[in-house]
């Protein structure tokens, strides 16, 4: 029998396996909801935030542009485009009656943050993707064996934001800049199964989250107006300013979807004060090929981003331990296969994370951990028209630092 006190030890688990799903890759992929009410005998508070420094970069960038009308090469050295970013979450909840738990949940589940510099921004001087989920997930379990059995459902609200930019190059250089801007909310859910014995610190649990269904709608503004009438020659200056104004703003659209996954997770106590756990996510990321924004200036393309995701596999496995009734400490390395079909960088990526836990009192823990990222090196060797650009994004290292905490009521 596994002895002693386990509530630190699963907890500390639990922050170092939150932070590894913000800093593996694995096409957009974050953050996930906090469901750790479900499994609580009492109500609580749950939160924290993982900062993750990816620093990916091209170390080469070849191809052409459009300068005056005319094709211009570009050839580029080193360009730094991953940002960093932050990944809050939070959630509360806990047993509201016999057998039943719910827990409300706020979770960033995908993102992307990148910023270009040189004559590459004539094809994309950045790009931002941001998603909040706000859910509600229940349980109802029962006595099976030695253990407990739940069963798991809930349904979440998902709102994405996407931003694009890009400079126009004319034949008397760069001038102004052109932007897009949408949004859109959807609906989903996510269903579970999970079998656990407390006493071993035993759980197994099978999650699936449902795949989002996007029309996202929003703007589109170029900077001075002028730019694009020159560049394109659709409407002359006076023109565009009497149909859209000196901003040149019009309605932009587009569709997408975010992939549906399915995890399993298994963690046991192996030995006095020592539990082990691993993990195995498949994310269909296949379903995202392309997206078109359209701009109503003419109606026609803006840009086209272009993915062709394969699907994605992410797989864990670590242990955790503890060393009084006070302190634990967890170890793991993960491995996220890249989704990468030759349109981007987004390579396998390797992370070794590690966290600790305290517990303040009965009531109160925190928690803090960090990950070392390593990413393997990319080709985005396929265009799609002769004015585009390939680039090389070489064997990189990023980092991530986490910092959470629960109360207890």
């Amino acid at each position: 029998m596994i002895t002693g006190n386990l509530k630190t030890l699963v907890a500390v688990l639990a922050a170092s396996a939150a932070m590894v799903s913000v800093a593996q890759a694995g096409g957009f992929n974050r953050g996930s909801a906090n469901l750790d009410g479900l499994f609580s005998d009492s109500l609580g508070i749950y939160s924290g935030v993982t900062y993750v420094a990816p620093g990916r970069s091209y170390s080469s960038v070849t191809g052409l542009r459009v300068v005056g009308g005319a094709p211009a090469a570009l050839a580029q050295g080193a360009v730094e485009f991953g940002d960093s970013f932050a990944v809050p979450y939070a959630s509360a909840g806990g047993e509201i009656f016999a057998n039943t738990a719910c827990v409300g949940s706020y979770s960033q589940p995908y993102g992307a943050d990148s910023s270009y510099s040189g004559d590459i921004t004539y094809h994309i001087a950045s790009q931002s993707l941001a998603t909040r989920e706000l859910g509600l997930t229940c349980s109802y379990r029962y006595e099976l064996g030695k253990g407990r059995i739940s069963f798991i459902g809930g349904v979440f609200n998902e709102y994405i934001e996407y931003d694009q930019a890009r400079n126009f190059n004319l034949a008397f250089g760069t001038v102004g800049d052109s932007k897009i801007n949408v949004s859109s909310d959807a609906w989903g859910y996510r269903l579970g199964l999970a079998y656990e014995i407390p006493e071993i610190a035993l759980k197994a649990s099978l999650m699936y989250r449902s795949q989002t269904d996007h029309t996202a709608t929003g703007m589109y503004t170029n900077t001075p107006f002028a730019t694009l009438a020159v560049a394109g020659g659709a409407l002359t200056p006076v023109q565009a300013a009497a149909v859209y104004g000196a901003n040149m703003s019009t309605t932009a659209t587009t569709n997408a979807s975010l992939p549906q996954s399915v995890e399993l997770a298994v963690q046991s106590g192996v030995a006095p004060g020592w539990l082990a756990f691993g993990s195995i996510k498949w994310t269909e990321w296949s379903v995202l090929q392309s997206i078109t924004l359209t701009e109503g200036i003419a109606g026609t393309p803006f840009s086209t981003s272009r993915f062709f995701f394969k699907d994605g596999w992410t797989v864990t496995g670590g242990v955790a331990h503890r060393f009084n009734e006070q302190l634990a400490a967890s170890a793991s390395l993960t491995w996220d296969r890249g989704v990468t079909t030759g349109w981007d960088t987004l390579t396998d990526t390797w992370t070794l994370a590690g966290g600790v836990a305290y517990d303040v009192n009965e009531k109160i823990q925190i928690r803090a951990g960090g990950a070392a990222i390593h990413f393997a090196s990319g080709n985005k060797s396929k265009t799609a028209s002769a004015v585009d650009y390939t680039a090389v994004s070489p064997s990189e290292w990023g980092y991530a630092l986490s910092a959470s905490a629960s109360v207890k009521f």
